[in-house]
């Protein structure tokens, strides 16, 4: 068995002693200064090698330093890596001394005047500093495997993989198929014999699809050491009439990550890379992830492998292109990227240009050449933010932030690039509509109807095989983008990832129970007090809307606003319902006349059209409803203005069953309410990182959006808070981030607000 040792804890840093993953600054959740990171810095460590393994290989690998590294060995330099995206090894057993305390340097520069992507222009994201993924050595036999690439073929209806199997010295091997951990197929390989890779067919397969995403190993070994890699049955194809997987067409609707986070940046353990793969799927319920700009780390690939979700993932850059220099770190990103993750099945395409480059027909002629080399299963794509550029790609990907009056939701492909590529969107709204959890609610409102709109025109298009909105969650960014306080409120979830309005459109397409609100009917919300539009975000088959208990109105699926996506919003435009009818005595006719003037006074007040006029006259004439009754009747079901309170009642049926209830009425009672991701946590080969998003509510536990109170955080034992002891909520929401210190196997948190404390307790395996 290869031994493999975690180099993550107990590192000194600048003076200081730290454990990986690590950041060279904390910064502040807004108004930081990117300057603050930017430095070179110091790492070191003793590692002592028993001299039991002086005839092996002792491969140390790094799978992230951001962003230029240099390693020593004993004050020897032996290598220096340029790029802050990529996994790097070292066979470092020529520069140890065994049975003693060798000395790992690390020097890691985070400056941002690097000649190596992303760097040389601006940047719209912070790119932080440190050796932030894990640290380890493998210690392997004299012969090992340097790399495996599966490839999975479907010829004949019958299913095969081909094994390009790369060793250090060509040795005999024994080689096994797992499914479900049982061995299905094994086989002794001389590979003095082949000239070819291996071909083997695989019985019975199990497919891996976004449903399945069943899952393979190979293990190939070599005496007494086992190489393992996971591999997926499937085909990827990209057509003009849409994307295909497994031969079935899938319509890709997804979102772009940033892997940043609060305080820290990038240095987030294991646990909080796969919570953000769980939110996309469960929580986002989409079924695509583009990960922008750059690679991002295996915890985040591997959950995306196991939940089924299907990745975009590019080489680093954002618009620049350097010199020659410059770019030739660029195809060695393209070849890191490729060789790192081509085992990968939720990976469908490789981007292989500078995020928003211009073109540059010889250098992205070498890219798309070299990922062609590399990985034959996969096509290529380049994002771009301008129309028809050079199609050296397999599918064209463009940013479509295509008109900020809306008047369509998307551009037609007809207008970007050649109808003989696959075109997929990359990016959409982003900067065209940011939005902060505290804004007012049609300011929080207009970012999800636009996400609607060029949602409703992908679905309805068969020639768009994606539509990736920018982006998850808001990020730290440089002072020339976001709001002037180093934020970039793009997101569909805050920081913390709590729910933004923009969320639920995602998450309505669940196959589990949803349903939200995009209005809380406060008219001081909205220009002349007129909430005119009001969606409920749901897969349910209809919802019940009751005024103080009585029914106004059933909702159903003809209520639905768009025509394509398939659990489009219900509009919810009536909230009187035939009280006028009940309460006031007026005839059917007279009191669905009386609702529409009503409504028209809310939408037009003194610019009411003709039409509406003359209905007023006709009630005045025929129903005396002179103008101090008609006052009245606009502040008691429209306005609501000094009336007895007025709760809404919505109910959610499913299947016959009502699955959720909303009241909206006046918040008496506050209140905290959070959801962890772990109580229970693991400090082993690195420490463990748990998040708490904290809500506050009122009664009918709705959120507080202009709920803004600070919080004070307090931890004993084993864990430790990660950013300040004392928080505000922002837009009703916050969120803390405590890790292990390997201080003892239990911990506390305790938080204190004007609204209610909470209290957790943490069980740590040490």
């Amino acid at each position: 068995m290869i031994k493999r040792i975690y180099l993550n804890m107990d590192w000194s840093f600048n003076g200081n002693l730290v454990n990986i993953p690590h950041t060279v600054c904390e910064i502040p959740y807004n108004y930081c200064n990117e300057e603050d990171y930017q430095m070179t810095s110091v790492y070191e460590k003793n590692i002592n090698i028993s001299s039991e393994y002086r005839n092996k290989h002792i491969i140390l690998t790094f799978e992230g330093v951001a962003h230029k590294s240099d390693i020593y060995i004993n004050d020897k330099h032996i290598y220096t890596n340029s790029c802050g995206y990529n996994k790097f090894s070292i066979d470092i057993k020529d520069y140890i001394e065994y049975d003693f305390d060798n000395k790992l340097k690390v020097m890691v520069d985070s400056n941002e005047d690097l000649n190596i992507p992303p760097f040389g222009n601006v940047i719209d994201y912070l790119t932080y500093g440190g050796i932030y993924r894990d640290v380890y050595i493998d210690i392997c036999n004299k012969e090992y495997v340097e790399d495996v690439f599966v490839k999975p073929i479907n010829k004949n209806k019958k299913w095969f993989i081909d094994l390009d199997v790369k060793l250090n010295e060509i040795i005999n091997y024994k080689l096994e198929v797992l499914f479900n951990n049982e061995i299905i197929i094994e086989k002794d390989i001389n590979p003095k014999e082949r000239l070819e890779s291996i071909n083997i067919e695989i019985n019975n397969p199990k497919l891996w699809d976004i449903d399945n995403p069943n899952l393979y190993d190979l293990r190939i070994i070599i005496n007494d050491d086992i190489f393992n890699t996971t591999f997926g049955l499937r085909t990827v194809l990209f057509k003009n009439d849409g994307f295909y997987l497994n031969g079935k067409r899938v319509k890709i609707l997804g979102l772009n990550r940033h892997q940043s986070f609060p305080y820290v940046g990038y240095a987030m353990p294991k646990s909080m890379q796969e919570l953000d793969a769980k939110i996309l799927k469960y929580e986002l319920a989409v079924n695509a992830v583009r990960t922008s700009h750059y690679m991002q780390g295996k915890y985040f690939i591997d959950m995306c492998d196991r939940l089924g979700l299907l990745v975009f993932t590019e080489a680093p850059g954002w618009q620049h292109l350097g010199d020659e220099k410059w770019k030739g770190c660029h195809l060695d990103n393209v070849k890191s990227m490729i060789l790192e993750y081509r085992n990968h099945p939720s990976i469908i395409m490789w981007g292989v240009r500078i995020n928003e480059s211009i073109d540059d027909h010889d250098l992205y002629s070498k890219a798309n050449e070299l990922a062609h080399k590399l990985d034959s299963t996969r096509p290529t794509g380049g994002v771009r933010c301008y129309q028809h550029g050079e199609e050296l790609e397999d599918v064209y990907t463009y940013n479509d932030f295509c008109d900020p009056k809306m008047e369509r939701g998307l551009s037609e492909k007809k207008n970007i690039c050649s109808k003989n590529i696959p075109y997929l969107v990359s990016e959409f709204n982003g900067h065209m509509h940011p939005t902060k959890m505290f804004d007012k609610e049609i300011e929080r409102f207009e970012q999800v109807r636009r996400i609607c709109k060029g949602m409703n025109e992908f679905y309805g298009d068969d020639e768009i095989t994606g539509f990736f909105t920018w982006c998850m969650a808001d990020y730290n960014t440089h002072k020339d983008f976001g709001s002037g306080d180093r934020i970039c409120y793009h997101g569909v979830l805050d920081m913390f990832r709590n729910p933004k309005i923009s969320s639920y459109i995602f998450s309505s397409q669940s196959k589990d129970d949803y349903f939200n609100l995009s209005s809380e009917l406060n008219m001081g919300d909205y220009d002349a007090s007129m909430i005119d539009t009001v969606y409920a975000f749901t897969n349910a088959d209809k919802i019940n809307l009751y005024r103080n208990g009585e029914l106004i109105k059933v909702y159903d699926d003809s209520n639905r606003i768009y025509n394509n996506i398939p659990n489009s919003p219900i509009l919810i435009d009536d909230f009187v319902g035939d009280l006028l009818e009940k309460k006031e005595g007026y005839s059917k006719k007279a009191s669905d006349m009386m609702k529409r003037v009503l409504y028209a006074t809310l939408k037009y007040g003194n610019r009411m059209p003709l039409k509406y006029k003359l209905m007023y006259l006709r009630l005045m004439l025929f129903n005396h409803v002179n103008y101090q009754k008609g006052y009245e009747l606009y502040g008691k079901y429209i306005g609501n203005w000094g009336s007895k309170e007025i709760v809404y009642t919505f109910e959610a049926i499913r299947n016959n069953k009502i699955f959720k209830t909303i009241n909206l009425s006046k918040a008496r009672k506050l209140h905290l309410e959070y959801k962890i991701s772990s109580t229970k946590l693991i400090h082993k080969n690195m420490y463990d990182v748990s998040l708490i998003r904290i809500s506050a509510l009122d009664q009918n536990n709705n959120i507080l959006p202009y709920y803004n109170e600070p919080f004070e955080i307090s931890v004993l034992g084993g864990i430790d808070l990660i950013g300040p002891s004392i928080v505000s909520f922002k837009g009703g929401y916050s969120g803390v981030y405590v890790k292990t210190n390997g201080k003892g196997n239990i911990g506390k948190l305790d938080i204190k607000s004007p609204i209610g404390n909470i209290s957790i307790d943490f069980e740590i395996e040490c």
